[in-house]
């Protein structure tokens, strides 16, 4: 039998920008984090550079050091914000093996975090159209459906998972339908897609839970 390694007990990040170890990134740091804020807020047609430089503390045109434009910023401010829901939602949940019952854990989780991120949460609620399909194509997401499948793997070893599905597979599709949620959530309200979670996890279940005696 191939060995799977079990998830990890110590959490993986995938934050996409380096800690800041000089002058240089932090000031780029600054400037991400205050574009992640105002964008999030204000949306990228009323929001400029100019804004985003002065909520940072540095000079109007000193952003363009670090981003070419304003179209650049944008994007690697959504590429961080949403690292950062995956970071704290889908992978300390993913990577925690005591946590039996993860499918479930990881909607409420994500929820919870998505409040804590602005920018990710107007992509959701479907307010940057030009941009919303790109989350489906963040690098962080495919580090989080092969997380998934590992997870999925280990837990085939361990009798919890059905020893039939691909992982991969099922990987990609429970990612695909947790982002749902997510949107679903933001622009339904929480209620309302609470009434249908029962039915949502049951769906997952009959997915991947081993067939009962």
């Amino acid at each position: 039998m191939t060995d799977v390694a079990r998830p990890s007990a110590t959490p993986r990040t995938l934050r996409r920008e380096p800690v800041p170890d000089g002058k240089g990134a932090q000031t780029r740091r600054s400037i991400l984090t205050a574009a992640i804020e105002r964008f999030g807020r204000d949306g990228y047609r009323s929001t400029s550079v100019a804004d985003i430089a002065r909520d940072a503390g540095v000079g109007g045109t000193v952003a363009y050091s670090y981003f070419p434009n304003k179209e650049a910023l944008f994007l690697a401010a959504v590429d961080e914000d949403a690292a950062g829901v995956i970071d704290e939602g889908f992978l300390r949940v993913l990577d925690d093996p005591a946590i039996e019952d993860w499918q479930s854990r990881l909607i409420v989780t994500l929820v919870e975090t998505v409040d804590r991120h602005p920018l990710a949460r107007r992509l959701l609620a479907g307010l940057e159209p030009e941009v919303t399909v790109r989350v489906l194509d963040i690098p962080a997401l495919a580090e989080v459906r092969k997380v998934c499948a590992e997870r999925l793997r280990a837990d085939q070893l361990t009798g919890n998972v059905r020893a039939d599905i691909d992982p991969d597979r099922i990987a990609d599709g429970l990612v695909s339908i947790v982002l749902s949620i997510l949107m679903s959530v933001v622009q339904l309200g929480p209620t309302i897609t609470a009434e249908r979670a029962p039915e949502v996890l049951a769906v997952i279940a009959a997915a991947i839970d081993p067939p009962r005696a």
